[in-house]
């Protein structure tokens, strides 16, 4: 009885330190359409943020004439429940522009992402330095990070905040 108590003790406690044990297996960014996403728990704040935000008519002149629709597309990876101030709004406020712009969605990838290290199709090209990050891409290729260039700027000269649409406006000009 004793000798069965033991190998019942010891297997439960390999069991243990078998679902314990890291497995080396990375998270992967899901990629979604903007109704999938505004549907999942953590994005609620993406409707409320997206029909507030009025993107400056002037600037949203000239992304219209600077967009081309067969160069330029979008990606983007967002964070459910980004708790980063004024940045999580980012990816509603990039939305708006777009449809402001008449710019179709379907010119964007959209990737949900827990964490900077996920791994994603663009890994090899895009590296991710905060979330939520929004890339333009010109004939397929990277050329242009929105939101860096936002957040830098914005960081650097507190008394004149960029708005979302001039540093796109910014990156389609290149």
């Amino acid at each position: 009885m004793r000798k069965i108590f033991l190998t019942i003790n010891f297997l439960a406690i390999a069991i243990i330190l078998m679902a314990c044990s890291d497995n080396a297996t990375s998270v992967n960014a899901e990629k979604m359409t903007l109704q999938e996403f505004v549907k999942m728990p953590g994005f609620t704040w993406f409707n409320y943020e997206f029909n507030n935000y009025q993107p400056d008519d002037f600037i949203v002149k000239e992304i219209q004439k600077k967009y081309n629709s067969s160069e330029h597309s979008f990606v983007i990876f967002a964070k459910p429940s980004c708790s980063c101030p004024g940045k999580h709004i980012q990816t509603s406020e990039f939305y708006k522009t777009l449809e402001k712009a008449q710019i179709p969605f379907d010119k964007c990838e959209l990737f949900s992402v827990t964490s900077i290290n996920n791994e994603h199709p663009y890994k090899s090209t895009i590296s991710l330095h905060e979330l939520p990050t929004i890339i333009i891409l010109k004939n397929g290729n990277p050329i242009f990070s929105v939101s860096d260039t936002l957040n830098i700027t914005n960081s650097t000269n507190k008394n004149n905040d960029m708005k979302i649409e001039e540093s796109l406006l910014i990156g389609l000009q290149k």
